[in-house]
């Protein structure tokens, strides 16, 4: 597309050249005033054939001669690249959008981004970090073309609507984030999702306190007010700097390298049945257990006794190094949640 524009512009340039060199011409060559030379020029270099101004001499005729040869060739020649210009960019366009669908068609278990805000944007570099598979959904070209410049895959269209969710592969999703511009948007992205796919996990941001409770009825399993969390977190940097610092690092991967993870044990864990303090997971991994969610109940145990048994569909969350979170896999050959799940 650069090559073309680069190509018009330099046909208007030599439409003007030939503009300048008949102008010109006719005033040296036939003794025309300025209005008639330029007339001429422009009824000769544009074929429209009226008479002449007044009769030529041979010089004049043949001057006029080159001037419609030149003229009338620059001229052609710039209907075609414009032409060819609006093809390319039609055919980019389709073909852009039949390589993203291919590319959408072939995620499974990815992630739906409705709405690349601030929020969005966000989400979208955190899922990057992780190398999380994802979709970005907008209407806003400006906000698509940003997404495009950092490599994500885009759908365009209006994200409430089934249609242009589907083209974002929801039914084989795993989760949404819907972050549109209004709360009453997100209620029917969230509503929207949850019957094309209800095994979904669909995060939910709010703007308002009364719009949690209306999200939450929809079926979003999560709701993230963006202006609460950043009013906690200011609060807990001035009131408790050095802990705000500490979960930064272990939740954010800051420079102790410290990970927040979640394991699911199945059946087939050898964990299944022995209590924490016999499986000594500190001692041998060096990870620690922070929770244990019961699979039965849900209930959350945030401190769980070393005598706590470990049972089929538990959730543990711990933390350590990714080395020793791959040693406590190893380990229990549990099955790591990822994080952009995590409760």
């Amino acid at each position: 597309m650069r090559r073309e524009s680069k190509r018009l512009m330099w046909v208007l340039l030599g439409i003007l050249f030939w503009l300048v060199v008949g102008t010109v011409g006719y005033v040296i060559i036939e003794g025309y005033g300025l209005l008639n030379a330029v007339y001429m020029t422009v009824i000769t270099i544009t074929t429209v054939g009226f008479n002449e101004v007044e009769t030529l001499s041979a010089a004049g005729r043949v001057f006029t001669i080159v001037l419609a040869l030149g003229g009338v060739g620059t001229i052609l020649y710039g209907l075609g690249s414009l032409v060819e210009f609006i093809i390319n960019a039609q055919l980019s366009g389709v073909l852009k959008r039949r390589a993203v669908k291919r590319q959408v068609d072939k995620l499974s278990g990815h992630y739906v981004i409705c709405g690349y805000g601030r929020v969005g944007e966000s989400v979208a570099r955190h899922f990057a970090a992780h190398s999380a598979d994802f979709v970005v959904i907008d209407s806003d070209t400006e906000a698509l073309a940003q997404a495009e410049a950092q490599g994500y895959l885009t759908v365009e269209g209006d994200a409430t609507e089934d249609e242009t969710l589907e083209s974002g592969g929801i039914k084989k999703a795993k989760g949404v984030v819907a972050a549109v511009g209004s709360d009453a948007g997100n209620i029917y992205v969230t509503l929207s999702a949850r019957v094309l796919n209800p095994r979904l996990l669909i995060v939910a941001r709010a703007s308002s306190e009364e719009s949690v409770d209306k999200l939450r009825r929809a079926g979003a399993d999560r709701v993230v007010s963006p202006y609460g969390i950043g009013g906690r977190q200011m609060a807990v940097l001035m009131l408790k700097p050095l802990v705000s610092d500490y979960l930064d690092v272990v939740t954010s991967g800051g420079a102790l390298e410290f990970r927040v993870e979640e394991l699911l044990l199945t059946q087939e864990c050898c964990a299944v049945g022995r209590t924490i303090q016999d499986m000594a997971i500190r001692k041998q991994t060096g990870a620690t257990i922070l929770a244990l969610r019961h699979g039965e109940s849900g209930v959350f145990d945030t401190n769980p006794a070393p005598s706590s048994i470990l049972e089929s569909g538990d959730t543990i969350v711990t933390i350590g190094t990714p080395q020793e979170i791959a040693r406590l896999e190893d380990m229990l050959g549990a099955q790591k949640i990822p994080r952009e799940q995590g409760a």
